[in-house]
């Protein structure tokens, strides 16, 4: 069985290497590929995907599965932080090559916009949804409602954006757009907002944690499931490359040993072809 999956891995390595290829024959008929070396991945500082540890070092699963895919594929990897809002300027102007940070693909961003109509995604890879995170003093949210008078953070262009723009319309709630995931939480956690709605993997690595004890995630109000997948440029070769390269690590264990070492083996969703 050891065998098998070695050369499956070996087989759809060649297949998704020979994507990348272009024939172009000299005088001496070798096959010159001129393919560019280099992908420059996008990304926004959000454990448990894409974050600094200790030692200044970047991790996370997506860290570590997009190196994983890119080198298989025979790419070097640089990792650009980028503005959220600004994720899909960076794309179309090529500055990034792809967007692999906890990426929401079944949502519509707040102008309405299916998110699927300005990208290609790879296959969903994680399950996600978006949640509350309030002051654990504070009283739990069960409804929209709640919100009246309040104040809530959330990262801008990101699917809580959305998510907000169409729950909370006609509520009275101060809404506080601000650059990314943490810095809606940072809000909640010094005072200055009432609510925090981020991805619920984020929330459930910090929050009750550090210092982020004195923060919990609500419960009582059911927010729909979301799933996480890579956004290409239109027409990229890249998303089937990609694609075939975790169907290889997902048959060989890799991606589920990856999935296990950041306490997201429950949360994995990715199926072969």
């Amino acid at each position: 069985m050891k065998k098998l999956v070695t050369l499956l891995l070996t087989a759809l390595i060649a297949i998704t290497a020979c994507f990348g290829l272009t024939a172009c024959k000299g005088g001496d008929d070798k096959v010159v590929n001129i393919r560019p070396n280099t992908i420059t991945v996008g990304y926004t500082d959000y454990a448990p995907m894409n974050y600094t540890d200790d030692d200044g070092v970047l991790v996370g699963f997506d860290t570590e599965l997009a190196l994983m895919v890119f080198n298989a594929l025979g790419y070097e990897v640089n990792f650009k932080l980028i503005d959220w809002n600004n994720k899909y300027l960076e794309l179309d102007g090529g500055t990034i090559d792809c967007i692999w940070n906890g990426f929401t693909a079944n949502s519509a961003d707040s102008d309405g916009i299916q998110r699927s109509e300005k990208v290609d995604f790879s296959k969903y890879y994680m399950q996600n949804a978006q949640c509350i995170v309030r002051k654990t003093t504070a009283s739990s949210v069960s409804s929209w409602s709640d919100f009246a008078g309040k104040s809530v953070a959330y990262e801008a262009g990101s699917a809580a954006d959305s998510l907000i723009a169409d729950e909370l319309e006609g509520i009275s709630a101060n809404k506080k757009p601000v650059t990314s995931q943490m810095d809606a939480i940072r809000e909640v956690n010094m005072g200055t907002a009432d609510f925090a709605v981020v991805d619920i993997l984020l929330a459930e690595t910090i929050c009750g944690k550090g210092d982020y004890s004195s923060l919990s995630v609500n419960t009582a109000l059911e927010i729909p499931a979301e799933f996480y997948a890579i956004g290409f440029k239109k027409g990229s070769e890249l998303t089937e490359k990609v694609n075939l390269m975790i169907s290889a690590f997902k048959v060989t264990g890799q991606l589920d040993d990856l999935a296990e070492k950041y306490g997201l083996e429950t949360k994995l969703c990715f199926e072969l072809n």
